[in-house]
């Protein structure tokens, strides 16, 4: 219910800018807030369930006990803090580590990526750019599109269909578990890809997340002190498999959304 009264408020955003605050309360005077929040919720609720999907599927396969996806709601402008699962018995071989891993991101970003085409083909192009309110990051792959989708225009003047905008969200939810950092996607990843020699990547990235968080998004800071409790280091497990090409292939596939979709600053505010 949370995520479809904010795919109304955002769905008035986007086809009534015009609209003020007490219009856009009224929506909610009817059930009609229930229709057009519906492509946003549906399009964000059904990203986060197949990056979920993946790992509960792929942990299955192989035996591991786990519980169902469910997600945690929260009055953000989301209406969620997205889906999770809990693995209940251990994960038997390195290969069994990495499959389960890497199987949520890649969900997720192959889902993610027909949402998105169609938000950027539906959004509004502003006659000038935007220069107040809060703006939204853009990782690589959505600077790359907006190049296909209006070249020579300003970030700043794209306005991105709500259906987008749970794009936009599912890339920032991949980019967040591709971090190579502890017992986060990439972390599982890389310790199943390098061993030990993942913790130095895992330092790194932590520092680096230090740094922009000093000087880019406060955000960053909250999730390295996140990161402090759920653990920097990668659990050790004696695991007597290695992986094969493949895998050491996917791994490097990995990498590339990683860089796809990372945003170094996910919200600014303009002047």
């Amino acid at each position: 219910m949370a995520t479809l009264a904010w795919g109304a408020v955002h769905w008035m955003g986007f086809y009534h800018p015009e609209a003020s605050s007490q219009q856009i309360m009224g929506v909610f005077k009817s059930l009609r807030f229930i229709k057009i929040g519906a492509p946003f919720s549906f399009s964000l609720l059904f990203i986060l369930l197949a990056h979920e999907m993946g790992h509960y599927l792929t942990a299955r396969r192989y035996g591991v006990e786990t519980t169902l996806p469910y997600f945690i709601p929260a009055p953000n402008l989301l209406g969620t803090f997205g889906a999770v699962i809990r693995i209940k018995s251990p994960v038997p071989s390195r290969k069994a580590l990495f499959d389960i891993g890497i199987a949520g991101p890649m969900a997720g970003f192959v889902t993610t990526l027909p949402f998105l085409l169609y938000g950027l083909s539906h959004a509004r192009l502003l006659s000038s750019p935007l220069k107040e309110g809060i703006f939204l990051g853009d990782p690589l792959i959505m600077k790359l599109l907006y190049k296909l989708y209006f070249p020579g225009a300003s970030p700043q003047s794209i306005v991105i269909h709500p259906v987008g905008l749970a794009a936009w969200v599912g890339l920032f939810v991949t980019s967040l578990n591709l971090l190579p950092v502890g017992q986060l996607d990439g972390g599982h990843i890389a310790y199943a890809a390098l061993g030990r020699e993942a913790d130095k990547l895992s330092l790194a990235l932590f520092v680096f997340l230090l740094y922009l968080g000093i000087f880019k998004w406060a955000g960053w800071l909250v999730w390295d002190i996140l990161l402090v409790f759920l653990g920097v280091r990668h659990p050790p497990f004696a695991y007597g498999d290695e992986l094969d090409p493949r895998r050491r292939a996917l791994a490097l596939v990995a990498l590339a959304v990683f860089l796809l979709t990372f945003i170094p600053v996910p919200i600014s505010l303009g002047a």
